[in-house]
C-alpha cells in the first residue's frame, strides 16, 4: 500500500486549480537505499532533468540545535533596517579558531584600545593571523609584524580576498572570540546582493529553472535581512554554513543564480510590514507543515500548503536501523532502556508528522521528541510509519517521506512549479501564507 495512504488515509496530495501541477504519483517499491533507487513517477506538464542534489546542497541533516536556532531571527520593521546598498553583512567564515590564512591586497590597520594602528598596503600578500589573548599575532609574506590586542581590519582594494584558500567578495576583518579570547573569528564583511551570489547556487542546483531561483534569491534575502544581528553577541551577523545559509564564496557562482539574484535585487518577503523568517527545506513529502505544529512557535505565514516534490529523490525513502544503532541513538538523547522492543509514534500533527514517540525496552521506556530523534536516528523527516522487523534482537523499519523540517519553502516543489510555468511571485506566495514582496528601503 502507498506510503502517504498507509499514514493519512488518503489519495497522494494532488495540485488544485489554478496550481496545476504534477498531478499523479505512482507508488515506489520499497527496494534499496532512498539515494539509490528509482524516483517516482510523474506524470507532469513540463519534464526536468532528473539530476538533483546531492546530500548537503540542501543542509537539511543539520543538527537539532542548529534548525531550532532558524526560530531566532532578528526582525525589525522594514524600515527600521539599514541601508544594505552601504551596510556590509559580516559573515563568521572561520569561528573559534586558533589561526587563520588570507592573502589579501589593500590597506591593513589594528583597531586596538590604545587607537589605530596602520599597518601598511599590501598586493597579494600572504597573511597568517594567530590567536593571541584578547587580539591577534601578524605574519606577513612569512615576516612577523607583532601582537596586537583589538581587531584587524582589511580594506580590499581588489574583487576578492582568500580566507583559508578560498575565494570571497568583500574584505577580511579578525576579531578575538567574545567568549573564547585565546581563539579568533575570521570574518567577511561583504555587501548583501554579492553575499547572495554565493548563497543562492549554494543552496539551490544552478541548473534548475530561473524561476524557481528567483524565488529562493528572495527567500535567502528576506533570511539575510531578518537575521542580520542574529550572532551580535559573538561578533557578527551570520554564520557562513547551515546554522544560517550556506555561503562557499566566488567558487560556488553560477550565471543562471547570479541571473536571479539580479532580477530579484532588493525584493524581501513581508507579513505585516516585517521581513518574514524565510524557512526553506528540501522536500515535504506531499505537504508542508506549520511551525506552530512542528517547532511549537506560531509564525502566521508557515502553514500547511500542497507540494509538487514528486520529483524529489527523497519523495519517498525507507531505513532500516539495527538494535544496536537505535540504542546508541538513544543513547545520544540521554536515554538507555536496554534492548528495545517497540517503537511507538504517539502524536502527530495534522500533516501526519510524527511529533512524539515511545520507545520500549527491557529497562524501561521513553518517549521523546521526533524533532530530536530525527537528528539521532539520522532519519530524513519527521514523517513517517515504522515496524518491527524479525530478529532477535529486532531491528526497525522506517518507511518515510521528504527531507527536512517540512517548513516553509519547499526547494523541489518550488522546482516543479518553476517547470509547470509558475514564476517567483506565485511560488513565494504559495509556500508563504498571505505574504507581500516588497523592496528594501
Amino acid at each position: 500500500m502507498d506510503f502517504l495512504r498507509r499514514i493519512t488515509g488518503t489519495q497522494p496530495v494532488r495540485a488544485t486549480a489554478p496550481l496545476t501541477l504534477s498531478p499523479a504519483i505512482a507508488p515506489v517499491a520499497p527496494a534499496g537505499p532512498a539515494e539509490l533507487r528509482p524516483r517516482d513517477t510523474v506524470r507532469r506538464t513540463a519534464q526536468l532533468d532528473p539530476t538533483g542534489p546531492v546530500a548537503g546542497i540542501f543542509a537539511a541533516q543539520e543538527g537539532y540545535a542548529n534548525e531550532i536556532s532558524k526560530l531566532q531571527a532578528v526582525t525589525v520593521r522594514t524600515e527600521e533596517l539599514p541601508d544594505f546598498s552601504v551596510r556590509p553583512l559580516r559573515i563568521g567564515i572561520a569561528v573559534a579558531q586558533r589561526q587563520a590564512e588570507m592573502t589579501f591586497s589593500g590597506n591593513l590597520k589594528a583597531e586596538t584600545p590604545q587607537g589605530i594602528v596602520d599597518l601598511g598596503s599590501w598586493d597579494q600578500a600572504d597573511i597568517q593571523v594567530s590567536a593571541a589573548e584578547g587580539g591577534f599575532t601578524l605574519r606577513i609574506d612569512g615576516q612577523p609584524l607583532g601582537t596586537f590586542q583589538g581587531r584587524l581590519i582589511g580594506e580590499n582594494k581588489a574583487e576578492t580576498v582568500k580566507i583559508n584558500g578560498r575565494a570571497y567578495r568583500g574584505g577580511i576583518e579578525v576579531t578575538p572570540h567574545p567568549e573564547q579570547p585565546n581563539t579568533i573569528n575570521v570574518l567577511n564583511p561583504v555587501m548583501l546582493e554579492d553575499y547572495l551570489l554565493s548563497v543562492v547556487p549554494s543552496e539551490s542546483p544552478a541548473s534548475w529553472p530561473l524561476e524557481s531561483l528567483k524565488a529562493q534569491a528572495m527567500a535567502a534575502r528576506t533570511y539575510a535581512v531578518a537575521n542580520w544581528q542574529k550572532r551580535a553577541a559573538q561578533g557578527y551577523d551570520m554564520n557562513a554554513d547551515t546554522s544560517d545559509q550556506m555561503y562557499r564564496g566566488l567558487e560556488t557562482e553560477m550565471p543562471s543564480t547570479n541571473q536571479a539574484v539580479k532580477e530579484t535585487a532588493n525584493q524581501i518577503l513581508t507579513y505585516g510590514g516585517k521581513p518574514i523568517n524565510a524557512l526553506f527545506f528540501s522536500s515535504s513529502g506531499g505537504y508542508t507543515d506549520s511551525s506552530k505544529e512542528v517547532w511549537g512557535t506560531e509564525l502566521p505565514y508557515i502553514q500547511p500548503v500542497p507540494d509538487f516534490d514528486q520529483a524529489s529523490p527523497r519523495y519517498r525513502w525507507d531505513k532500516t536501523i539495527s538494535q544496536n544503532e537505535l540504542q546508541t541513538a538513544l543513547r545520544n538523547l540521554g536515554h538507555n532502556i536496554g534492548t528495545i522492543r517497540e517503537v511507538r509514534p504517539l502524536t502527530f500533527t495534522p500533516q501526519k508528522r510524527v511529533k512524539t514517540l515511545e520507545l520500549v525496552g527491557t529497562q524501561g521506556r521513553v518517549t521523546v521528541d521526533s524533532n530530536k530523534f530525527r537528528f539521532a536516528a539520522k532519519l530524513n523527516s519527521t514523517l513517517w510509519t515504522v515496524s518491527r522487523q524479525n530478529g532477535n534482537p529486532p531491528s526497525f523499519r522506517f518507511d518515510g517521506g521528504g527531507w527536512g523540517h517540512g517548513l516553509g519553502m519547499s526547494q523541489w516543489g518550488a522546482r516543479q512549479m518553476a517547470a509547470d510555468g509558475k514564476s517567483a511571485e506565485e511560488i513565494v506566495k504559495h509556500y508563504y501564507t498571505g505574504i507581500a514582496i516588497e523592496a528594501l528601503p
